[in-house]
């Protein structure tokens, strides 16, 4: 691996000025081993393989979007994380069709609204549901999501609002039916939440996505045990907080990474991985990108996720929109 790399990288200053961006990346990936690899998956409640790493693009325009898959790509990225909010689904779309392996060859989730929020009217969220997510797949340019969410919780919350959350539930399972998404879920949801979605729903959630980070414990709000128990996969998103520096350089994760010759962002991430959930990073540089997929061929010691998992800063809540 070593000697590959340096040949890599050593080439690079021969080559001409166009390709240097890609020489880069390669290099990046080479030094971390990850061009080819194979990113695990985890199986879903109906049996769809959703790989355990995603490239988010929350907050990236469509072209920034299309330019940082891209380079995800290139380190060994198969998954992408997208949704109807971003606004860049055109762009995602365009990255979709240069995908290595084709279609087949990359995983996309998308999500539509809550009902009450953006476009989703809160009188008829079933048929507002249905939609949105048909227009979102033509701007895709896409037959069929692998995975689409519901992105949050109703306007109303989960217990005023739980006739609203019925019925976007059906209109997922509708979707489903129609062969427009291979698997369904939610995000930002909380027990309360599920229990009003179970009392007339026909498809158990696959996912739950919420906010998810060393810090929370292994247990917050009692929600990755309340999926567990339904079957339902725990998703991190915001693997590494929000607006702090933590889980990328603090106290914590940095000796940790240094007796494993890892970042302390890639210990944050490991912690997740290593419990067995699955996670959204993000990233446009190619060198960070090629470490936040370098997760899978080293673990943490039991004393090292003894003290990840008793960790109790930064703070983090699962969802904006619910608290039990």
């Amino acid at each position: 691996k070593n000697n590959y790399s340096g040949i890599a990288c050593e080439l690079k200053s021969t080559l001409q000025q166009r390709t240097m961006k890609w020489t880069s990346t390669v290099c990046a990936a080479l030094a971390v081993g990850v061009v080819g690899a194979a990113v695990p998956t985890i199986t879903l409640n109906n049996g769809v393989e959703m790989p355990m790493v995603s490239i988010g693009t929350w907050q990236y325009n469509s072209s920034v979007a299309y330019d940082a898959i891209k380079e995800a790509y290139a380190v060994g990225f198969n998954h992408i994380d997208t949704a109807h909010d971003y606004e860049n689904e055109d762009g995602v779309g365009r990255a979709i069709a240069e995908a290595p392996g084709g279609r087949d060859g990359v995983f996309l989730t998308t999500k539509v609204p809550g009902c009450g929020f953006q476009g989703i009217s809160i009188l008829d969220c079933y048929s507002d549901s249905v939609k949105l997510h048909q227009d979102n797949l033509k701007l895709l340019n896409i037959e069929a999501s692998d995975l689409l969410l519901i992105h949050f919780p109703p306007i109303d919350g989960c217990k005023v609002g739980c006739k609203a959350i019925q019925e976007q539930w059906s209109a997922m399972e509708y979707l489903l039916s129609q062969n427009l998404t291979k698997a369904i879920g939610v995000s930002n949801y909380c027990p309360s939440c599920f229990e009003c979605l179970f009392e007339n729903a026909t498809v158990t959630p696959a996912v739950n996505q919420i906010g998810f980070h060393v810090g929370m414990g292994v247990d917050p709000i009692g929600i990755v045990s309340y999926c567990k128990e339904k079957g339902i996969v725990t998703q991190a998103y915001s693997p590494l907080g929000d607006g702090s520096t933590k889980l990328i350089d603090g106290p914590v994760v940095t000796p940790i990474g240094d007796a494993h010759n890892k970042t302390g962002a890639q210990v944050s991430l490991k912690w997740l991985i290593q419990s067995g959930v699955p996670l959204s990073t993000k990233a446009r540089d190619s060198k960070y990108l090629a470490e936040d997929i370098d997760l899978f061929d080293w673990n943490l010691t039991d004393t090292e996720m003894t003290t990840l998992n008793d960790a109790t800063s930064p703070p983090g809540i699962p969802s904006f929109l619910c608290t039990k």
